[in-house]
């Protein structure tokens, strides 16, 4: 009942220990821990047998370069852009942001699945709350260190266990500093995930995902309505104007007993821009797909979001964009992320891809 360095672990430091790489079950090193306590024996057993059984790995891109490492998720080649992201925290957020549609992520932060993953439960708007739409859109993970043992209160599943689920690739004992370091060196580069066995690795050619428009797969088919609590409850008072307020204490208010009425483009938004809409500013919110003609629509503002690809494949919404742009009086219109690339190209500027993406938080 040891580590892998044969010293005993006191159940007492779990909490501090269930984060690192030296525990592993016996049987299945996948383990989550939500209550902060082991196994009814006290003890965790370190199993070589099991580091000898690992499948092997690797992320090979385009320049040559190959970089090994050990499966953790779906088993199976796949393809892609590579990109990296510097967050500290937050990888089932990032896994489900559809922005990342067609792309194999670089964490760069060494440890990864300490906190394994959350529940599938939903929020009052009927969004899952813990996750930024319904499903991974990236195509693999490369990590450095992954933890088998995750360990917190909202944990239903490990990180592994979760990718085998949603049938993603993922590959740990990569140095991900050295391929990040490669990829502001080179720049955009494509790549593929070759897993050690697999007769099929053949067919994972390089694939360029921007030459598809990535928003017409990730967007909604059909338009949604998210009502304001009040609204929801019938809490108008007729003749009171509905406000909305921002955490810094700012109003917004429209004529008495309406709610400002936000029409939201699909091309990948994600679920916490919706829930800000509504829960935070108090917004009756439409969201609409990426090529929903909105150019006869009212509404008080129009709202551009996030997404994956190559903005100059919307040209639907670019058209849409710019007919409501030519009204006498045009709406407030907020584009972030693609929806602000869409904005510059629907007002006659050009855009052009960037050396290398710059994805974290707080910048």
């Amino acid at each position: 009942s040891t580590c892998p360095d044969s010293r005993p672990i006191d159940p007492a430091l779990l909490p501090e220990l269930s984060s690192t790489c030296c525990l592993m079950a016996p049987a299945d090193p996948e383990m989550t821990v939500s209550n902060g306590r082991l196994p009814s024996d006290g003890v965790l057993q370190a199993s070589p047998a099991w580091l000898e059984a690992r499948t092997r790995a690797s992320l090979e891109l385009a320049d040559g370069s190959v970089f090994q490492g050990f499966s953790f998720g779906h088993e199976a080649p796949t393809s892609g852009e590579v990109v990296f992201n510097t967050g500290m925290v937050g990888y089932p957020e990032s896994l489900t942001d559809p922005s990342y549609a067609g792309q194999i992520l670089v964490i760069t932060f060494p440890l990864v699945g300490n906190y394994g993953v959350p529940s599938d439960e939903r929020d009052e708007l009927g969004l899952l709350r813990y996750f930024e739409s319904d499903r991974i859109h990236l195509k693999a993970v490369i990590i450095q260190d992954y933890s088998f043992i995750s360990s917190h209160y909202t944990a239903k599943k490990t990180l592994g266990e979760w990718l085998k689920e949603q049938r993603v690739p993922g590959i740990y004992g990569v140095d991900t500093r050295a391929v990040t370091k490669l990829i502001r060196q080179h720049g955009a580069i494509l790549g593929r995930v070759e897993i050690d066995g697999d007769t099929t690795a053949d067919s994972a050619q390089f694939d360029d995902p921007n030459k598809r428009n990535l928003s017409a797969q990730v967007s909604r088919t059909e338009p949604q309505v998210f009502l304001p609590p009040s609204l929801d409850a019938g809490a108008i008072v007729a003749g009171s104007p509905e406000r909305s307020t921002t955490p810094n204490g700012e109003t917004a208010s429209t004529a008495p007993g309406r709610t400002v009425h936000i029409l939201a483009v699909d091309c990948g938004i994600k679920n916490n821009i919706i829930r800000y809409l509504v829960n935070v500013l108090r917004a009756k919110v439409t969201v609409v797909p990426w090529d929903y003609d909105f150019s006869k629509e009212e509404f008080d503002g129009l709202f551009l979001s996030n997404g994956p690809g190559d903005p100059t494949h919307c040209a639907k919404t670019i058209s849409h964009i710019q007919a409501v742009m030519q009204r006498p009086n045009p709406p407030p219109i907020f584009g972030i992320c693609l929806g602000n690339q869409l904005l510059a190209l629907a007002a006659g500027a050009t855009t052009y891809k960037m050396k290398f993406g710059n994805r974290g938080m707080n910048q």
